[in-house]
């Protein structure tokens, strides 16, 4: 059933909605993950009299953040899509929303979202940006495990580059990785991709803690003196997590009180069963504890003693960057932008990609050195907070909005 419209508090005074863009916002749903958090995030950022929102999801089946998002006073519809063989009735939707709503500008998010709002916004007259957040092209994406097929894989970069070069005006890179990665397997000039880093939460990251350490070790089960190695990430071949349970036994070989804690949504129940099997099989099965999509991630953050990010690919990589503004000594892969903000040895510690015993030893001598833990916690939170500031980031979007307003290209052209 679609998520209705309802009635919510103006976002704007009528003084100020006159002047404000109307910008709709359409992303593929409102689930736990990167691409919708950093949709909050900025909703949470703009300037009312500058941006005036509306949020669009292509399914309805994933609302994590539905009620934060309505909190704000932007309205919430829903195109009630159910897959990729009913995007067409969700374009046809789409299409006669905004001709009759006349936003000034559309931004989606994600590869169904940016279908529908290039053709619809293209039919509808309407100029169209679109975030990319993946290298979702790349070799490295095509080989990650995920069950879906070369023949598939290509057509879905058909459709995106078409449909890219056919109805955007401006597409916005999370990384300089993906602007680079959007230019070669998009065929879209680098001149009109922008390069914005997805913002932080900074005011949730500051909130007090629901429980603090104690209280979460109690819940989980685990010891007072456990020690907590942390990965925030949904659960998908991508994110490596993997990796880090392989690296596992050799770290409770060598600190016993060690235990993995995964926490992200669990999509994929094949993927989860073999984790699962893994670790039974490895012996750590009692240090390994999957605990799903959280609302209290934060408490966690605060709560580690290592946050360990085994990604195999990213296109930014979020979790990362809140995981450093908490204050948390890290671990994580090359993958990417990784390279970007983490600089090895002064605000992290970098490994390669599906390399447990790298990931097992930098985790170890991490663990054994309590004073570069605190050096290079302290150098990642002034990192984070200095480069992922939210409210540069909501400015900085509203001014490419500005500039694409009302240069909607003529129907029939390219």
């Amino acid at each position: 059933m679609a998520v209705p419209a309802r009635e919510v508090k103006p976002q704007t005074t009528p003084e100020t909605t006159m002047a404000a863009l109307h910008v709709v916002h359409l992303i593929e749903a409102l689930g736990p993950g990167g691409a919708e958090r950093l949709l909050y995030t900025n909703l949470k950022h703009f300037d009312p009299a500058r941006v005036r929102s509306t949020v669009f999801t292509v399914y309805s089946r994933a609302n994590h953040w539905l009620e934060p998002i309505r909190d704000l006073g932007v309205p919430v519809i829903s195109l009630d899509c159910s897959g990729p063989r009913t995007l067409p009735g969700g374009i046809k939707k789409f299409t006669a929303w905004s001709r009759e709503n006349r936003p000034d500008v559309i931004h989606s998010h994600l590869w169904a979202a940016n279908v529908v709002a290039r053709v619809g916004g293209r039919l509808a007259g309407v100029p169209v940006v679109s975030s990319v957040h993946n290298p979702d092209h790349e070799d490295e994406a095509w080989c990650d495990g995920a069950n879906v097929s070369l023949t598939k894989r290509r057509i879905a970069k058909g459709i995106d580059r078409l449909t890219a070069r056919a109805g955007n005006e401006r597409l916005i890179a999370v990384s300089e990785y993906v602007r680079q990665s959007a230019n070669r397997h998009l065929k879209f000039s680098l001149n009109e991709i922008d390069l914005l880093y997805n913002p932080i939460d900074i005011e949730a990251l500051a909130r007090p803690s629901k429980n603090d350490r104690p209280a979460l070790l109690r819940e989980l089960g685990l010891p007072e003196d456990a020690i907590v190695l942390l990965n925030v990430a949904r659960l998908s071949p991508q994110k490596g997590l993997i990796y880090a349970l392989r690296a596992l036994p050799k770290i409770v070989e060598r600190y016993p009180q060690a235990h993995l804690l995964s926490v992200g949504a669990t999509t994929d129940p094949a993927w989860h069963e073999q984790l699962k099997t893994e670790a039974k099989q490895s012996g750590v099965a009692d240090h390994f504890h999957i605990l799903g999509a959280r609302r209290d991630v934060t408490d966690f953050l605060r709560a580690c003693d290592v946050f360990v990010f085994p990604s195999l690919y990213e296109g930014l990589g979020i979790a990362l960057i809140e995981a450093m503004a908490a204050g948390c000594a890290c671990v994580a892969t090359t993958a990417g932008p990784i390279p970007e903000f983490v600089e090895n040895g002064r605000n992290g510690v970098l490994v390669p990609p599906a390399d447990p015993e790298a990931m097992a030893t930098a985790v170890c001598d991490l663990l054994a050195d309590s004073e570069r833990q605190m050096k290079l916690a302290n150098n990642a939170r002034e990192t984070a907070l200095a480069r992922f500031e939210p409210q540069a980031a909501a400015d900085r979007l509203t001014q490419i909005y500005e500039s694409v307003a009302g240069k909607a290209p003529s129907i029939g052209t390219t």
